[in-house]
């Protein structure tokens, strides 16, 4: 059985520092960017989360990028 794998979506998730809790744990906020074109290179999809992440209030700690694909029997 082969199978075929069709792009579906991708996501940019910008991961963000907002501090400390009262007892001294890491808080972190997630931010995503849903609908990346898949055509897109990977330092275009960086430069545009690292301007997303200028725009917020807590500062950026990561970039991750998600991919979606749909599994399809041939």
């Amino acid at each position: 059985m082969a199978v075929i794998k069709i792009h579906k979506n991708s996501k940019i998730r910008l991961v963000l520092n907002a501090g400390l809790d009262d007892n001294n744990k890491q808080i972190t906020k997630y931010k995503t960017l849903d609908k990346a074109r898949s055509e897109a290179e990977d330092e275009v999809l960086f430069d545009i989360a690292k301007k997303a992440a200028s725009l917020q209030k807590h500062s950026l700690t990561n970039i991750i990028k998600h991919e979606e694909y749909m599994l399809l029997e041939q």
